[in-house]
């Protein structure tokens, strides 16, 4: 059995605001689901947040940066997250 292993580029998903009712966890928990149902990547970090504002950082690993970004906007826009960011390394 050769099982190719896939290079699992790491980045970020900043959300500067959350709505409101929502919650990191929440959100995190909602993109992990949808990495894993698409198989393009993981949620590697539960999120942590940044300086005194309401921005939160969320780690993520991907295998296919595109199809990441695409799952990732389809749940933020589900969430009603307005404003976010995806960086990669």
């Amino acid at each position: 059995m050769d099982r190719k292993r896939r290079r699992m580029i790491e980045g970020r998903l900043y959300l500067f605001s959350l709505p409101s009712g929502a919650d990191k966890t929440l959100i995190s928990l909602a993109i992990t689901k949808v990495l894993e149902a698409t198989k393009c990547g993981r949620v590697l970090g539960s999120g942590t947040s940044i300086t005194n504002d309401d921005t939160v950082a969320i780690e993520i690993g991907a295998y296919d940066r595109d199809a990441a970004n695409d799952a990732i906007s389809r749940v933020c826009r589900r969430q009603k997250c307005q404003d976010f960011e995806v960086s990669w390394d």
